[in-house]
């Protein structure tokens, strides 16, 4: 019988079993479950990790941007520079939840909008602004 992963996963991180107990639930033997999961398990850096995100993010940007210089720019692979300075840029907005914000906002503009011009054409008959 082949370990379920997931399940395996589950019971280990979050509900603390052990192997010998996650075994007994799979019908498999406990080193079938730990060969199967123990590289996929947090280890205390992973959580570091997951805490200061946003600030590493932001320093390996600072990193890649302090290595563009005059020189660097007279050449083409600056370009993977300014490249991977902006999507970290972008993944430390998505970690400050910063990008989900000004989606959230953005979206309530745009209903707010759509219902305004419906109000101020109400003459249309069925609810949707006149084209």
């Amino acid at each position: 019988m082949p370990v379920d992963v997931n399940q395996a996963i589950d019971l280990k991180y979050n509900h603390h079993l052990s192997y010998k107990a996650i075994a007994a639930i799979q019908g498999v033997t406990p080193q079938a479950i730990h060969q199967k999961i123990k590289d996929l398990l947090p280890i205390p850096e992973t959580q570091v990790w997951i805490d200061n995100r946003a600030d590493i993010l932001a320093n390996i940007q600072l990193k890649l941007l302090s290595e563009i210089d005059d020189d660097r720019l007279k050449k083409a692979p600056v370009g993977s520079l300014v490249l991977a300075a902006c999507q970290l840029y972008d993944k430390e907005r998505l970690e400050r939840g910063m990008s989900t914000a000004n989606l959230a906002s953005l979206t309530a503009d745009i209903a707010s909008m759509k219902r305004a011009k419906v109000v101020d054409n109400p003459g249309s008959g069925n609810g949707s602004p006149d084209k």
